[in-house]
């Protein structure tokens, strides 16, 4: 404030910050938001470990913690979800990947994960995908779906808001159910594409 005062000829006055009783989690807390909704934060729980129920049980419980801190952190389910198995420095495990994120064009990142998502999955023929021209990331998602039917398993979509898509396996008999649980959670999920 005095190079201030100096700079404008003394003419530079501003009162002094008001000053706060309050402890630093009491500020805290007024900037988180509200308290969740917690049959919305069971449902969101639920649904991760049932997408993560392949996936080894220590490895499992590592990535639905990551989950709910994020949604507790303020995310809504669906970013908590992404964020929390995609995102940071210890992510889901290509090896025991369970959600797919591609770019509308990443059809070389499709082709490098789709196995491992195959595999994650415990299914033991392994995918190939062999890229022609013409096909959009839909369209090769959609062959992918069509594909796993011969398994009794269906790629669900995630809405996740982004440019990205979004998706993960289920047995072909927990379709319905899946997406209902995503439902509660917060969470748009369908067999097409968003």
């Amino acid at each position: 404030m005095g190079i201030l005062d100096r700079l404008f000829g003394g003419r530079f006055t501003m009162p002094p910050p008001e000053e706060t009783n309050l402890s630093a989690s009491a500020i805290m807390k007024e900037l988180r938001p509200g308290p969740t909704d917690p049959a919305r934060k069971k449902a969101l729980e639920a649904f991760t470990q049932g997408l993560l129920a392949v996936v080894p049980e220590k490895e499992g419980a590592r990535l639905v913690r990551r989950v709910m801190r994020r949604y507790a952190m303020g995310d809504d389910a669906c970013g908590a979800l992404t964020d929390g198995l995609l995102e940071g420095s210890k992510p889901q495990k290509l090896e025991h990947l369970v959600l797919m994120s591609v770019d509308w064009k990443a059809f070389d990142v499709f082709e490098y994960q789709a196995p491992c998502l195959v595999s994650a999955n415990g299914l033991k023929e392994p995918y190939v995908y062999v890229r022609n021209g013409a096909s959009s990331m839909p369209e090769v998602l959609a062959e992918f779906d069509r594909w796993l039917i011969r398994f009794d398993k269906r790629y669900l979509h995630l809405d996740s808001g982004s440019d990205n898509y979004d998706g993960f396996i289920v047995d072909a008999d927990r379709v319905e159910e899946t997406i209902e649980l995503a439902g509660r959670a917060g969470i748009k999920v369908s067999l097409e594409n968003f």
